[in-house]
């Protein structure tokens, strides 16, 4: 069977918010050269109960210094025939096809930004609105998850 052309039935099943931090101190509001700082972790939250865990986090930085920090972790739950599908025994391992864990990421990252959102609503930092962001390009490659 192949697996990469295979739809993968999933359900968000949580979200959590793992970080978040504005340091004002390191904002300065006349500087208008702002960078973003974006990574992505995948995860299994349990074995057992067929989740993924996909955490992106974001920074904006000015001058290298992070002054908004958040990450969240997004749980998504698969079916369990599914799940069994794709773990490796002899590696010890779970591997999902690239195409199935960009999804994940771009729900994810949606996610992070309403939550940016909404820890940010009535203050300055607001206007930081993370923008869209071409998934495809954190990895070239399915996603390999150590058991």
């Amino acid at each position: 069977m192949n697996k990469e052309n295979n739809k993968i039935p999933f359900a968000l099943s949580g979200i959590n918010t793992v970080e978040f931090a504005i340091i004002k101190e390191l904002y300065e509001d006349e500087n208008p050269n702002i960078e973003i700082g974006i990574n992505a972790d995948f995860g299994i939250k349990s074995l057992e109960d067929c989740e993924i865990l996909c955490a992106p986090s974001i920074e904006f930085l000015q001058n290298n210094l992070p002054f908004i920090k958040i990450k969240i972790a997004c749980y998504f739950s698969v079916k369990q025939e599914q799940w069994e599908e794709y773990i490796d025994y002899n590696n010890k391992s779970i591997i999902f096809p690239k195409g199935f864990t960009d999804h994940l990421l771009m729900i994810s990252i949606g996610t992070l930004r309403g939550v940016l959102h909404a820890k940010t609503e009535g203050t300055i930092f607001n206007k930081f609105i993370l923008p869209t962001i071409n998934v495809t390009e954190f990895s070239q490659e399915d996603i390999e998850i150590k058991l």
